[in-house]
């Protein structure tokens, strides 16, 4: 038996059998090869992470998951050119993403209630070891046999084929479903990104960033298709406060993503450059271009001065762009999906008014009615604006709504906000405020009673 056969075999029998039975498998003891030392290390960060997986820890799981994953890949990296190094490496990657296939796909589904943003799950794929022939292959699929011209500048490299062959295989599902949501909203992003004088290319950003999911929510809180965190949102003219979040509207948050990215690129003149501060911040990115005095991102890359995430990020993209640009050639199928926007039609109303009324004169869902209008977070339009420009449904008669008034101020729901300190329930914040937890989870949209400490709710008064 070949020594890749007791290697492999060494991962998969612990791995199915401690599945099956919910115990952590025991760490293989060292062998003579050179791959034997990260091999243990490699084994027992894989056990941590199923123990960490069978208590729930998710994110526990995963950073020991990617530890056992980086671990082997140094090994590899360290010994040269290793068939086994690979064929190792190989047998742990396809084995992790077993498990995440299986065992995490219902709570880390971007189809989740929770709206989980689609570069949480990115971000966190196993990677292959791609062989020399198939990145020559694809280098020359994408540069000399190119029927497809970029607008951006397209690097083919080891990390672009290991995301390409992921997004064709455990993460296929997800960009399929990227793709087809990306139908509504892609044209007009486009046009966006050409009034602003960037690339068109950069419009299918929101694939790894949120999966074309409006109401994507990232671990770190970014919000919606563009994935901004409040901050920046804010400093690029999107409003985020208590009764609106415009990072919720794919449109203007287009817009608010162009801009940045324009400004981004008159500091830093490189379009990879771009997408490493757009992910990990332009402070970060700043500082490892002045320690490694380069501004090329795939000598960055190399280093320990950016975070993983923003190392995988630049390539992920890449990939996803070469797949959004000749789906059918990488094993996809562009259908469309639910559409939610597309033939809608805007009208001014005075504000603040009453969604629900809206609703009721227009004769349409109520449901429908938010869904057109996701950054608005309460049941009416801003109170302190005179008017709003509000979504309306394609056919629905706008002359309905001449008669709508504002409401009176004295009838203006009144809100407290409030941050979630250790030991709080909604329960007993609730009691505190004089109101009830089912209101508190109505002004915050939340679908459990679950909090965390640091969370900020917005605590509606008498029970509203």
């Amino acid at each position: 038996m070949s020594i890749n056969k007791i290697l492999l075999g060494s991962v998969l029998i612990p791995l199915f059998f401690a599945c099956a039975s919910g115990r952590t498998g025991r760490t293989p003891a060292a062998t003579p090869d050179a791959l034997a030392a990260p091999l243990s290390r490699a084994e027992a960060c894989f056990q941590q992470g199923k123990t960490c997986l069978e208590k729930g820890d998710m994110p526990g799981a995963r950073v020991n998951f990617d530890r056992a994953l980086d671990l082997l890949m140094d090994g590899a990296n360290a010994g040269g050119p290793n068939a086994d190094a690979g064929i190792v490496l190989n047998g742990y990657i396809e084995k992790i993403a077993a498990i995440e296939l299986n065992y995490l796909k219902d709570k880390n589904s971007p189809e989740n209630e929770q709206g989980e943003a689609f570069l949480d799950q990115v971000i966190a794929t196993p990677l292959f070891l791609p062989s020399e022939k198939d990145i020559l292959d694809l280098k020359h699929k994408v540069n000399e046999a190119a029927v497809v011209t970029y607008s951006i500048p397209m690097t083919v490299n080891s990390q672009v084929v290991s995301f390409l062959k992921a997004f064709q295989t455990i993460r296929h599902d997800g960009i399929q479903r990227a793709l087809d949501r990306s139908q509504e909203f892609v044209d007009s992003f486009k046009e966006i990104f050409r009034n602003n004088g960037i690339p068109e290319d950069l419009a299918y950003l929101p694939i790894i960033e949120s999966g074309f999911r409006v109401d994507a929510v990232s671990r770190a809180r970014a919000k919606g298709p563009w994935q901004f965190m409040a901050a920046t949102a804010r400093l690029f003219g999107l409003r985020v406060d208590w009764q609106v979040d415009e990072r919720l509207d794919p449109f203007k948050a287009a817009d608010a993503a162009a801009r940045f990215m324009k400004h981004l690129y008159q500091e830093y003149n490189d379009w990879y450059i771009v997408l490493a501060c757009y992910n990990g911040g332009p402070g970060r990115v700043s500082k490892a271009m002045r320690v490694l005095q380069t501004s090329d991102f795939f000598e960055i890359n190399q280093s320990r001065h950016i975070r993983r995430e923003t190392k995988n990020y630049v390539p992920a993209f890449l990939a996803s762009l070469i797949i959004a640009r000749s789906p059918r050639e990488y094993g996809f199928e562009v259908n469309p999906g639910e559409t939610v926007f597309m033939g809608s039609q805007t009208v001014t109303v005075p504000s603040p008014a009453n969604l629900n009324r809206i609703a009721s004169l227009l004769s349409v869902p109520y449901g429908e009615l938010k869904r057109l209008n996701p950054e608005l977070l309460r049941d009416i339009t801003p109170s302190n604006m005179s008017e709003y420009r509000l979504r309306i449904p394609a056919g629905a008669d706008k002359e309905l709504l001449a008669g709508l008034e504002r409401i009176p101020a004295n009838k203006i729901p009144k809100y407290n906000q409030y941050r979630v300190r250790s030991g709080d329930s909604l329960y007993s914040i609730a009691l505190r405020h004089r109101t009830t937890v089912t209101a508190i989870k109505r002004a915050n949209s939340l679908r459990s009673n679950l909090i965390r400490p640091g969370m900020n709710l917005v605590i509606p008064y008498g029970g509203q």
